[in-house]
């Protein structure tokens, strides 16, 4: 590492804005990130900020119980996707793709409705994060993203892209593989290191399996057909 790391990761390292990797989309809408962090140094970013609407999909405990760095100048929204599990990986399934799908069943798939409404309607720019900016991020912006219509490859390029500073990433904030140790360690697969176009597969997947789609498994999950129209009117150019 160079002298100037420590100092570069004093910010967010995995901010994209989503429109940058997919055509069609409108820019300073839809932020994904790893977890801000007081005392981060935000200028000089290549995207709009600050953001006005957060979805911080972390477990209270990932925050130990700290206040979100920008709670009193955004309107920040906890969604804890994992409910509680991130940091007991010992009930982690073998593959990311798994960890994916359980996402979307109760109480996930309820968290992923009410990101999808924050989306749509909080005042933009919304910025999107979890621990890293991969996993439930991933996830929760390639619904937005197949709601809006986007196709898988489009959303699984998208995704990917998170493969590029990987290594800044795990400079910044470690990987699953930090947290755990021993057999535990070894029992999860590699695929959690990196952002494999596999596992955001098996997401959509899922919700082209469902019946109706990815709008069929949304509106099943107490979704609004009108919250999609708002959707798709704030992401599409």
């Amino acid at each position: 590492m160079t002298a100037e790391t420590p100092l570069d990761l004093a910010r967010l390292v995995n901010l994209r804005d989503v429109a940058a990797g997919v055509p069609g989309l409108r820019r300073d809408m839809l932020l994904r990130s790893d977890a801000p962090r007081s005392g981060d140094r935000h200028e000089g970013y290549l995207t709009h900020w600050p953001p006005r609407t957060i979805i911080d999909l972390r477990d209270a405990e990932e925050r130990d119980g700290q206040p979100h760095p920008f709670d009193g100048s955004a309107a920040v929204h906890y969604l804890p996707l994992l409910n509680g599990r991130a940091r007991d990986t010992s009930s982690y399934p073998d593959s990311l793709g798994e960890l994916y799908v359980q996402m979307l069943t109760a109480p996930g798939a309820g968290y992923l409705v009410s990101a999808i409404e924050a989306i749509a309607t909080g005042d933009g720019p919304v910025l999107v994060h979890c621990a890293i900016g991969k996993d439930r991020t991933g996830v929760t912006v390639a619904l937005a993203l197949t709601l809006a219509g986007v196709d898988d490859e489009s959303i699984i390029r998208e995704y990917a892209l998170t493969n590029a500073v990987m290594d800044r990433v795990r400079a910044r904030t470690g990987t699953v593989r930090a947290h755990v140790a021993g057999e535990q360690a070894r029992r999860l697969s590699d695929d959690f290191a990196g952002a494999p176009s596999a596992a955001i597969e098996m997401a959509l997947g899922a919700w082209r399996a469902h019946r109706g789609g990815a709008l069929g498994w949304y509106l099943d999950n107490d979704g609004s057909p009108q919250i999609v129209a708002a959707l798709r009117a704030r992401l599409l150019d």
